[in-house]
Formats: C-alpha cells, sequence, structure tokens
C-alpha cells in the first residue's frame, strides 16, 4: 500500500475515531449528568475524550505529512531538489537526497540521501509527543476506570 493511502486511511480512521469517542464521552457524561455521575463514569468518559483528543491530534499531524508528502511526490517544475527536504535539511542536505518515505510511529516524513543519512521534515514538534500523552492519559484513566469499578463488580458477584 502506497504512503498516500496510508495517510488518507489515517486520516479516516483518525476522525471517525475521534468522532465516536466523543460521541460516547459526552453521551455518557450527559445520561448521567456531570454533577451526579459516579467516578467510574467520569473516568471513562474521560478516558473516551482523552482518545478522541489523541485520534485528532494524530490525524492532524497525519494532514501535515501528507501536504509534505504530496509536494514530494509531485514530479513537475521546481520538484527538485525536494521542497519539504530543502526546507528541513537545507540546500546541503537537499542537494543529495534521493527520496522520502512515510513512518506512522513516530508520525513524520523522513528523507533520505545518497550517502545514506535520513533527517526527518519539519512537521511540528508538538504532534507527536501531545498524541502519545493523550493516549497515555486515556489508557491510564480506562485502567482506573476498571479498577474503581472492581469493588462493585465483586459486590454484584457475590451477591448474585
Amino acid at each position: 500500500m502506497g504512503d498516500g493511502l496510508v495517510l488518507l486511511l489515517i486520516l479516516v480512521v483518525g476522525a471517525v475515531t475521534a468522532f465516536g469517542l466523543c460521541g460516547y464521552g459526552f453521551s455518557t457524561l450527559s445520561a448521567h449528568g456531570v454533577r451526579r455521575a459516579d467516578r467510574v463514569t467520569r473516568l471513562r468518559s474521560g478516558a473516551a475524550l482523552a482518545g478522541a483528543a489523541a485520534a485528532l491530534m494524530y490525524t492532524w499531524g497525519s494532514l501535515h505529512v501528507l501536504s509534505d508528502y504530496m509536494e514530494v511526490e509531485d514530479s513537475g517544475t521546481g520538484s527538485s531538489p525536494i521542497r519539504p527536504c530543502l526546507a528541513a535539511g537545507g540546500p546541503e542536505k537537499a542537494a543529495v537526497t534521493m527520496s522520502a518515505d512515510v513512518q506512522v510511529i513516530p508520525l513524520r516524513l523522513v528523507c533520505h540521501t545518497k550517502t545514506g543519512e535520513s533527517y526527518p521534515t519539519g512537521m511540528p514538534g508538538y504532534i507527536n509527543p501531545t498524541a502519545a500523552f493523550l493516549a497515555l492519559t486515556s489508557a491510564l484513566l480506562a485502567v482506573g476506570a476498571g479498577y474503581a469499578s472492581e469493588p462493585e463488580a465483586r459486590e454484584q458477584g457475590r451477591s448474585g
């Protein structure tokens, strides 16, 4: 599968995931009421909303990479040296840059030179750390919700 198709797939899946997680998080909170919701409900909703934010951040990053990738694939006038690689590495590195490809984790476009050197293009530096932090936060909140609901599940197991 080509790099462009992978980026488009990330865009679609990221948007659908973010929309679904936002829907779950907000509908769960609104069904219980924000002030009346118990700790487990708040943790689950928080996990869903943090996951949605992580998906949105990753999708935003894929838009940046897709934009640079489209410039790389443009083979028209002025396409050499590769413009995103020129902006990231300067004229010296761009003059010997042969190709560029997409890395998904961490999300970035990597330029490859004739000498075997590789360097990333200028995607905003906040995207990968923020997406990772939000994904980790979501996972921790989900684990916390599981632990918070455990005493209730044990009580139901004894009475049932």
